[in-house]
Formats: structure tokens, C-alpha cells, sequence
């Protein structure tokens, strides 16, 4: 992972400058001085108030903590969404439809919630919980994909046939009459060997058939909080919903790195990425 660029005095003033109540201040003071029709009188003082309120918020310890936060959190969210590309476009292509069907039935989900929605600002939290919700979920959504397609490309009928007939010559092989002890121990090591690759195929297979399940569970619950978002769902519900659809998701990419199954790009320990904007139902493409 890319180092966090060192923030500098030069990103503080320019996030001083880029405050709202600056930018409505500095217009005012140049308006004012066309108004009054003194603008060479009105506009040093404008300048100047303006130089002192940089220099004064920018230094300000508070305000520097403040952009850093914001700037690492813009950040990590970039990582996030590279990685949810990168992952998407690993998909077979109907596993990727699949997912961008979910995803779309959100965003009409979403469109109908913000074309009803008032300005009560409870409401206003709700809807920022349950799209912040629905992130998570199609980001758990896409991981599981992700992970059912390493398992289905492992688990297949011709790798257990192939480990089978394997097992069977090697067996031959010690059943023949005449195998020298030294010949005996690399057979034994390798019917060893095959035994457990055939039981990590069964334990795969096992954990293909529960991964298949937790992928409708999570599909299921993204929808359900959607079409809560018609009705003002008690946040609690929305918490404990995603809870307990991921739950059991993190086992399974520790399963997967347990068996030398090909890693995901997750961009683990960062925000999940905004398949759903949160600006009043505008989705992000």
C-alpha cells in the first residue's frame, strides 16, 4: 500500500480558503466594495482580513487534525473503490452480473426512498445509515463472490478425479509384491500426501455449499434494508441486519489463505467502497 502523501501549509490554507462561510464572507467584502462604489478602499481590508484568517486557521492544531482526518479518509476510500474494481473485474461474467444486478435494484430502491424523502433531519441519519448499510453489504456481496468463484474453480469433479487416480496407482504400487523398503517410504509419503488433498477438497467442497448460502443471505438482507428505507427502519434493525448477514465472511477469507487459494484484494482496514452515494439519492457511476 502507497505511503500517505505528507500534508503541507499549503493543503491547510487551501482547505481554510475552501470553508463555506469564507467563501460567502470574501464574496460579501468584494460585493460590498462595488456596492458602496469604494473598491479600492473596501477591497485592501478584504485582502487583508482574508491573509489574517488563512494564516490563523491554517496554523490553527485543531484545524490541521481536522484535514489530515479528512484527507487519509479520502484516501483510504480511493483504495477501497481500486480494490472493488479490481475485484469486480476478476469475476466471470455472470458472477459480475449478478452483483450489478443487485447493485442496480439498490439504486431504484434508493431513487424511490429520496424522491418520498422530506427534510427531517432523522430522517436525513436514517437514510445516511442505511446507504452507509448497503455499502457494506454489497462490499461483503462482492468479497463472497469473489471467494465462491476461487472455491467453485478449485473444487471441481475433474481435480477429484485426477487426485483419485492418483491415490489408486500409488496404491498399486505398495500392493505390488516385491517393493523394496526404500521405494515403500516416498510411496507411503505420497498416498500420505493425496489423503489430505482429497480431504482438503472435501472440507472446499463443504465450505463452497456454505458460502453459496451466506452469498443469498447477504443479496437477501441488501434489498430488505433498501426497501426499509421506505419506511423508516429503527436503525438497530439495519446494524444488527448487516451483523449477521457478514457474519462468518472473515472466516472464510482466513479458510481460503489456509488452503494457498489465490488471495483477494480487499484493501483490508479501509472503508467500504461507495457503490451508493450518499447526496440525496444521486448515485455514483
Amino acid at each position: 500500500m502507497a505511503q500517505t502523501a505528507t500534508t503541507g501549509i499549503v493543503d491547510y490554507l487551501k482547505a481554510a480558503f475552501k470553508v463555506p462561510y469564507n467563501l460567502i464572507l470574501l464574496a460579501g467584502g468584494l460585493l460590498a466594495g462595488v456596492v458602496v462604489m469604494h473598491p479600492l478602499a473596501v477591497w485592501p481590508v478584504v485582502g487583508a482580513l482574508e491573509i489574517l484568517y488563512l494564516l490563523v486557521v491554517s496554523h490553527h492544531p485543531r484545524f490541521q487534525n481536522l484535514v489530515r482526518s479528512r484527507r487519509s479518509a479520502a484516501e483510504a476510500s480511493t483504495a477501497s473503490n481500486v480494490a472493488a474494481e479490481r475485484l469486480t473485474a476478476t469475476l466471470t461474467p455472470e458472477r459480475r452480473e449478478r452483483f450489478a444486478k443487485v447493485r442496480e435494484r439498490c439504486e431504484e430502491l434508493q431513487r424511490s426512498a429520496a424522491s418520498g424523502r422530506g427534510t427531517h433531519m432523522l430522517g436525513d441519519l436514517i437514510d445516511e445509515q442505511q446507504t452507509e448499510s448497503v455499502n457494506k453489504l454489497l462490499w461483503a456481496f462482492l468479497r463472497a463472490l469473489a471467494q465462491e468463484q476461487v472455491l467453485a474453480g478449485f473444487s471441481t469433479p475433474a481435480r477429484r478425479m485426477e487426485i483419485e487416480e492418483s491415490l489408486r496407482r500409488v496404491e498399486a504400487d505398495l500392493a505390488k509384491p516385491g517393493v523394496s523398503e526404500t521405494m515403500k517410504v516416498p510411496l507411503g509419503e505420497s498416498l500420505d500426501v493425496l489423503k489430505k488433498r482429497l480431504a482438503n477438497l472435501d472440507q472446499a467442497k463443504d465450505n463452497l455449499e456454505n458460502l453459496r448460502a451466506r452469498l443469498l443471505r447477504i443479496e437477501n438482507s441488501i434489498l430488505l434494508i433498501q426497501e426499509q428505507a421506505l419506511t423508516r427502519s429503527d436503525p438497530a434493525f439495519i446494524e444488527n441486519e448487516v451483523q449477521a448477514a457478514t457474519a462468518g465472511l472473515d472466516s472464510s477469507e482466513e479458510m481460503l489463505r489456509m488452503m494457498d487459494l489465490p488471495a483477494l484484494d480487499t484493501a483490508a482496514n479501509t472503508p467500504p467502497p461507495e457503490f451508493l452515494a450518499r447526496e440525496g439519492g444521486r448515485v455514483r457511476g
